[in-house]
C-alpha cells in the first residue's frame, strides 16, 4: 500500500495550490466576519483565550513558575500557564487575542491538508489513484479542538515519516523538523503522550515481526520523547517537582467522579464512532457508514482481497480502540478494577484520538475505488460531496450558526466572539465602578463564564483551568459548599467540583453547570441562593456579576444592570454587603 522510496515535490503540483485555496475559502467567513464570527465555548473561549491573554497582559512568558499572574482564580502562578515552547503562546503576545485564535485555526486546518496530502501521494498507485487534493480536503476541512494544535492534524506525516523510520530509512533534517514542529504546536499531554505510546507498540510490533530493530526509528521516537517533555518543561515542574509551595488541585482529581458520564457505554461508544469527541475532532456519521456499508457490500467492487483485509482490519480497529475508551470510564466495570480506578489523575481515555485517521483515510480509499467503477463512480462523488457539505452547514460552528440553524430552526442561537466576550458592555460597567469610586476591587460571576470578566481585565476569584493550588480549590469551596449539597454519589453538582474541580464557578442548584445564561432565553430567577458571603468577602470580593436576577438575598444589593446591542448578556450588578 504504502512506497517508501516514493517521492514528490508536492508544492510543484498545481492542484495542491487548488486544494490549499479551497481550505482557506472553507474558513473564509471567520476571516470576512472578524469578531462576528462564532466560536463555541467548549474548552475554547471559555478555557483558552483569556488564559493566555492573560499570561500577555502581565508579560509574563519567561518568568519563573512562581510569578504570580493575577486575574484568574484570584492569582496563578505562571508555571499554570503554557510553555513559551508553544506557538499559541507567540501568536497571542504578536496579535490580538481574535487574530491569534483566527491564525491558529487556519494553521491547524492548512497544516491538516498539506499532512494528508503528503501522506496521500505516499500510496502505490494500485491503492489510489483519484484526486488526492480533493482526498486531502476530507482531513483538512473537519473541526480540530484548536487547543490541541496539530496535533492531530499532522499525523499523517508523522505516521508516515515513522514507517519509512521502520523500514529503515536514514534519518534526514525534514524529519527532525518535523518532529520538532509537532512538539512545538502541540501538547505532550494532549496528544504526545499517546502518539508516543502507539508508535513505541508499532515499534515493538515490527522488531516481533521483523527480528530487526531499526535504529534510526529508535532514536526519532526518543527525540521526539524528550522533545516533548522539554518543551513543557513547565507543567512538570510545577506538577511534580513544587510541592513545597505548590498543590496541585489535580491530586483530588477524579475522572470516575462524573456519574451522569461513565454509566452508558454504548452512548459513548456511538459518539466515539459516528460523531467524534470535542477534545480531538468531530465528524460525519457518513464515514463509518461508508466503511460498515463497503465491508457487507464489497462483492459489488470486485475487491482484491488484500484491501478488503486491510480496510476490515480498520473496522475491527475503530471498534476496539472506541469500545476500550468507552469501557475505561464505564465505572461499573471501573469499580472491579481497583489499578485502574487509582489512574484517575489523567485523562488517559483520549487516545480514542487514533480512531479518527483511520476513519477518514479508509472513507478516502473506498470512495477511490468506487469512482474507478463505472456503476458506482457517481456514488462516489456523491460521498465526498455529502461529507464536505456536512462538514460545512453542520460541524463548522460559524456557519452551522449563521446558515443552518435558521434554515431548520432548531438549536438554541449561539453568540459570537464580539457578543460572548462583550468589551464594549464591560468598559461600561468599570467606568460605572470607577465613577462610584472603586478602584481595586474582585468579582464573581453567576450564570456567565468568568473568563468573559476576566478577559475584560477584571480581577475574577473564580475561573476555569487545569492546574491550580488545592489549597485554593478548598477556600473557594467554602463559598459554594451550601449550594453543592451533600457528598452523595447521585449529587453530580457536588462531584463537578469536588471530584473533577477544573471549574471553580458560582455553581447554584437553580442554574447548575448552566453558564450560557443567554439574554435571548427566557428570564431564570436565582432565589436566595446559598452562597458564603462572609467568605466572598474575607477573600475580596466586592460584586457579583449576574446574567439572572437574584432575588430574596438580603445580602447583595442590585447597583446597575447594563444591556448592550453587541452583548450576550444582560449582566446585573450586585454588590456584596
Amino acid at each position: 500500500m504504502l512506497d517508501y522510496h516514493k517521492k514528490t515535490l508536492i508544492w510543484k503540483k498545481k492542484h495542491f495550490w487548488f486544494g490549499l485555496a479551497i481550505v482557506i475559502i472553507f474558513y473564509s467567513p471567520y476571516i470576512i466576519l472578524g469578531q462576528d464570527s462564532v466560536w463555541y465555548a467548549n474548552d475554547y473561549t471559555e478555557l483558552v483565550i483569556h488564559w493566555f491573554k492573560l499570561l500577555i497582559d502581565h508579560n509574563a512568558i519567561l518568568k519563573p513558575n512562581d510569578y504570580p499572574i493575577i486575574g484568574m482564580l484570584d492569582v496563578l502562578p505562571r508555571g499554570s500557564f503554557a510553555s513559551e515552547f508553544y506557538l499559541k503562546t507567540w501568536l497571542f503576545y504578536l496579535l490580538t487575542p481574535y487574530q491569534a485564535i483566527l491564525i491558529n485555526k487556519l494553521l491547524i486546518h492548512l497544516t491538516a491538508y498539506v499532512s494528508a496530502y503528503h501522506f496521500l501521494t505516499k500510496i502505490s498507485h494500485d491503492w489510489m489513484q483519484g484526486p488526492k487534493f480533493l482526498y486531502a480536503l476530507c482531513w483538512a476541512c473537519i473541526p480540530f479542538w484548536p487547543e490541541a494544535g496539530i496535533g492531530l492534524a499532522l499525523t499523517p506525516s508523522v505516521f508516515w515519516v515513522f514507517y519509512k523510520l521502520s523500514q529503515g530509512s536514514k534519518i534526514s533534517f525534514p524529519i527532525i523538523l518535523l518532529i520538532l514542529v509537532l512538539c512545538f504546536y502541540s501538547y505532550f499531554h494532549l496528544n504526545g503522550i499517546f502518539l508516543v505510546l502507539i508508535l513505541a507498540a508499532y515499534g515493538l510490533y515490527t522488531l516481533i515481526t521483523q527480528k530487526v530493530a531499526y535504529r534510526n526509528y529508535w532514536l526519532m521516537l526518543s527525540f521526539l520523547t524528550v522533545t516533548y517533555l522539554l518543551f513543557n518543561y513547565r507543567m512538570f515542574d510545577i506538577y511534580f517537582f513544587q510541592r513545597d509551595w505548590f498543590t496541585p488541585h489535580r491530586i483530588e482529581y477524579d475522572i470516575y467522579s462524573f456519574g451522569r458520564y461513565h454509566k452508558n457505554v454504548g452512548y459513548k461508544l456511538k459518539h466515539l464512532l459516528l460523531f467524534g469527541e470535542i477534545h480531538a475532532v468531530l465528524i460525519s456519521p457518513i464515514l463509518y457508514f461508508t466503511l460498515l456499508g463497503y465491508l457487507i457490500f464489497s462483492n459489488y467492487f470486485k475487491t482484491e482481497s488484500n484491501k478488503y483485509i486491510f480496510l476490515l482490519k480498520v473496522f475491527i480497529g475503530v471498534n476496539f480502540v472506541a469500545l476500550i475508551a468507552s469501557l475505561l470510564t464505564y465505572i461499573p466495570l471501573i469499580e472491579k478494577l481497583p489499578i485502574i480506578e487509582k489512574i484517575n489523575q489523567f485523562s488517559f481515555e483520549r487516545f480514542y484520538y487514533l480512531i479518527y485517521p483511520f476513519l477518514i483515510f479508509a472513507f478516502i480509499l473506498i470512495v477511490d475505488q468506487m469512482t474507478r467503477h463505472m456503476q458506482l463512480k457517481k456514488y462516489g462523488w456523491l460521498l465526498i460531496t455529502l461529507l464536505l457539505t456536512y462538514n460545512f452547514l453542520v460541524l463548522d460552528d460559524n456557519t452551522k450558526n449563521k446558515i443552518l440553524k435558521p434554515i431548520v430552526g432548531i438549536g438554541n442561537k449561539y453568540p459570537t466572539f464580539k457578543q460572548f466576550f462583550a468589551e464594549e458592555q464591560f468598559t461600561e460597567i468599570k467606568d460605572f465602578l470607577h465613577q462610584l469610586g472603586h478602584q481595586d476591587y474582585k468579582v464573581v460571576s453567576v450564570g456567565m463564564h468568568p473568563a468573559i470578566a476576566s478577559f475584560n481585565g477584571l480581577h475574577a476569584l473564580d475561573g476555569y483551568t487545569g492546574n491550580y493550588p488545592l489549597r485554593y480549590k478548598n477556600e473557594f469551596y467554602e463559598i459554594i459548599k451550601d449550594e453543592l449539597g451533600a457528598d452523595d454519589r447521585k449529587n453530580w453538582l457536588y462531584w463537578h467540583f469536588k471530584g473533577w474541580g477544573n471549574k471553580a464557578y458560582m455553581f447554584n442548584h437553580t442554574n447548575n453547570d448552566d453558564f450560557m445564561r443567554l439574554k435571548w432565553f427566557e428570564p431564570t430567577s436565582i432565589d436566595a441562593p446559598k452562597y458564603n458571603y462572609e467568605k466572598l468577602k474575607e477573600m475580596g470580593c466586592s460584586f457579583i456579576l449576574s446574567a439572572d436576577l437574584i432575588i430574596n438575598e438580603s445580602k447583595l444589593e442590585l447597583i446597575n444592570t447594563f444591556e448592550h446591542d453587541r452583548s450576550a448578556w444582560i449582566i446585573h450588578l450586585y454588590e456584596i454587603q
